[in-house]
């Protein structure tokens, strides 16, 4: 019991901005432990961005849905510390080298950003605040902001379990050393019940970003002969820009269906 307060713990401080205020001493099983709580770490991010569209909503906050987004992109960077941001833009850099996969691993060990993972930055960032302002036209635009931050750290713990590492050293192998099928399964239980009370469309939209993210992941794994920490980055980024854009296809057909 003490060892999942630890992970959890380890979670929040770890993958997010939160303050928490904890002397904590970890280990490789409290790394591997926190893994269970991402889901939950997503849901506290969720409830921040919540409060601030429920704010803007009820104070007067001038209407420009660009401007929501652009808002909500930044309370989420903060809060969550952009970890699995930073991931994704290094994961873009080694991957679209064109180089093979010993080259690319090096490129993406290297702490600079290159060209081309910042340009996948921005334009993941541009497209992201261009579906969240789509979206917060939409009266489930609350229960989008709940979930989409839980639905992407869930997709980068899922990777780490179900694929195998690149290299067997590093933080990827440091986590997946000692990684139980029991962290996942939690995780998974408690997006599933947060599921349960959304939209029902939101059911379609997980579905095809799953089968997005199984794409990609699989990509990466033949591109590079496993996963990273930065892929893991890379599958959050591609889960949680993936689950806007089919909520908001799924949305529109959903409400012209019924």
């Amino acid at each position: 019991m003490l060892r999942y307060l630890d992970s959890m713990i380890f979670a929040f401080r770890y993958f997010t901005n939160l303050p928490i205020p904890a002397d904590l001493k970890w280990n490789e099983k409290t790394a591997a432990a926190s893994l269970a709580w991402l889901p939950f770490t997503g849901l506290s991010i969720g409830l921040c961005l919540s409060a601030l569209a429920l704010f803007m909503q009820n104070t007067g906050f001038p209407q420009y849905p660009l401007l929501k987004g652009m808002l909500m992109i930044a309370l989420e960077l903060w809060v969550g510390g952009a970890l699995f941001v930073s991931g994704f833009s290094q994961a873009c850099d080694g991957l679209f080298s064109g180089l093979g996969p010993g080259r690319s691993l090096t490129i993406m060990e290297d702490s600079h950003v290159g060209i081309k993972g910042m340009l996948s930055l921005v334009l993941s960032l541009l497209a992201k605040s261009a579906l969240l302002a789509e979206l917060s036209l939409y009266g489930d635009f609350l229960f989008v902001l709940l979930f989409y931050p839980c639905w992407a750290r869930w997709a980068a713990s899922f990777t780490v379990y179900h694929y195998p590492v690149a290299k067997e050293e590093g933080m990827a192998f440091f986590f997946k050393a000692e990684l139980r099928p029991v962290y996942i399964l939690l995780g998974s239980v408690f997006l599933l019940l947060t599921l349960i009370v959304m939209p029902r469309y939101f059911y379609l939209a997980v579905l095809l970003s799953f089968l997005l993210l199984l794409f990609c992941c699989s990509l990466v794994q033949s591109r590079l002969g496993g996963q990273t920490t930065d892929s893991y980055g890379l599958a959050s980024v591609i889960a949680e820009l993936s689950f806007l854009l089919f909520c908001a296809v799924c949305g529109v057909l959903f409400r012209h269906l019924t």
